[in-house]
This record gives structure tokens, sequence and C-alpha cells, in this order.
């Protein structure tokens, strides 16, 4: 992929990419300062989520920005919760007791109707475009949405919308850490038969990046020492420090924001020039994909 794009096959290419924007006014903070200090280069937006209008907001004014849908049919937190935006009927197995989506992805996947999933991809996407963002690509959320149950669902958003559909090469180990160990085997059959379609792929996927460090740039930097050539997807979950951030996901909320301070600090910045990285966001994929 990353000779189309341009490059030579020794180039280590990187999609820096900021997870769960929109999810709170702390993250949209947090991810636009990212942005626009160079080393994030795209991101993608939780559209059901509360502060998802701030985000088309901020991007109405500055559309340069690289922004991405992250499809969701989860919402993980105890006390904060968000709705599907296609339904409020409780038959479509997008719903749980509270009226909300799931809040972990075995239970999305056990519930969720085919024909349900369908109508939500398409109006996260819909109201995504309806407020103004030129959407460059779509990715998954807790990983639900690229299941065996509704990856061709996925897929076919892709093609309709004429985007690139996040694919990475997986191994099992990855995808029982995000909640999909049941179809690890088959998913990384139907991954393989897509590639042999010639559907793009990325080479390498890092998603090690939540956890707190005693100093997360040092961790960071390390794990750029280690990144290999081809393409990769770096993910990250900045937020800035905060009540509200506190009061939704104490768990997380540390190392939320010292992902957000890891990268604004300059010395990721020399990280990146040290290890020769070529860093890309997924507008050149798509715009690539689209003038084939």
């Amino acid at each position: 992929m990353i000779e189309k794009l341009g490059f030579d096959s020794s180039d280590k290419v990187v999609i820096f990419h900021i997870d769960d924007i929109g999810f709170s006014h702390a993250s949209n903070v947090a991810s636009f300062e990212c942005l626009d200090f160079g080393i994030a280069s795209c991101g993608s937006i939780l559209v059901p989520a509360p502060w998802f209008l701030e985000v088309a907001s901020i991007y109405r004014k500055n559309p340069k920005y690289d922004m991405g849908i992250h499809l969701t049919f989860t919402c993980e937190y105890d006390l904060y919760r968000w709705r599907a935006l296609s339904t409020v009927d409780p038959n479509s197995g997008l719903l749980d007791s509270e009226r909300s989506l799931w809040r972990t992805s075995e239970e999305a996947i056990a519930n969720v109707t085919v024909a349900a999933a369908e109508l939500e991809m398409r109006a996260q996407i819909q109201m995504a475009l309806d407020n103004g963002i030129d959407i460059t690509h779509i990715d998954t959320h807790m990983g639900t949405v690229i299941d065996t149950k509704f990856l061709p669902v996925y897929l076919k958003m892709a093609r309709e919308f004429n985007i690139p559909a996040f694919l990475p090469r997986v191994n099992k180990q990855m995808l029982i850490e995000v909640g999909l160990g049941d179809s690890a085997d088959i998913i990384i059959k139907m991954f393989s038969q897509l590639e042999a379609k010639g559907v793009p792929m990325l080479d390498h996927i890092i998603i090690d990046t939540g956890g707190e460090y005693a100093d997360k740039t040092e961790y960071y930097c390390n794990l750029f020492a280690e990144i290999r050539p081809g393409l990769t997807h770096f993910l990250f979950h900045p937020a800035k420090m905060s009540q509200e951030l506190e009061g939704i996901t104490p768990d997380s909320a540390i190392w939320r924001d010292q992902d957000y301070r890891a990268f604004k600090d300059p010395r990721l910045k020399d990280s990146v020039k040290k290890y020769d990285l070529k860093i890309i966001g997924y507008r050149k994929i798509r715009d690539y994909l689209r003038n084939q």
C-alpha cells in the first residue's frame, strides 16, 4: 500500500490516530490541541456521544482536520451513557435495559441484529455528513463492527460512501484483547480473503497505548523505536484532565491525560525524526483510492 502512496517499501509510514473524539469536552480539547501540535495526523468521532456537536462546530471552522467515524454499538461507561441514533426500539437489539448502547462488545454482538447494525452505521455516518464533516475513513469503537456478524455491513458502508475502512492485519491475541476472541479464527480468515481480493489493509497496528506510566512520553519513544517498515496505525486516546473526565472514567482519566501530554511533548517530535517516521492521515489514502 505505501508504495502506491508514493513511499519506498522500506519507509516506516505511520497514521497517528486519535480515538474517541466527541466522547467528552475533555477529549475534544485534547484531541484538537494534539492535532495542531503536529504528530497526531487524524482521528475518529463517536457521533452518538454527547460532545459530537462541539467537534462538528470546531471542524466546520477548520475543515483541514482529517476526521473519520468511530462506528459504535457500545458505550462502556458506568454512569455516562449514549444512545443509538437510528431507533428507540428495544427489539432492534441495539439498546440495553437503560435504553443506551451496550457496555461491552460481547453484549452488542450477541444482541444487535444485522439489520439494526446497518441502520445505525448509516445513521452515524449520515449525521456526520449532515453536520459538514468530510469523512476520510471509518473504524470501530471497541472492535465491535469488525466482528464477523457485522463485517459485511461495515464493508458495505465503505463502498457506499467511497471511504476506506480500517482493516488491520490482526492476530488472535489482539482480537481477544478487544473482546472478539470467540470469532478470532474466522475474522483472521475473512481478513486474509479480503486482502487476497485487493482490499487495502494496514500492515501493522499498535494498540497497547492505554495504561499509566511514570513517563509516558518515554514509553511512546520506545514504541516508536519498534515501528517497522510498512503502514502502521498507531492509536491513542488523549483527554485533558478535569473533573468532567474523572467523573466519566475514573479508571482511565490519568492515562488519557498522559496521552494528551505525551503527544504535545517536543521529545516525541524528536523521536519521530530520530526513527524517520513518515506521518500521514487517512485523507491521503481516501483520495488515492477515489482516484483509481
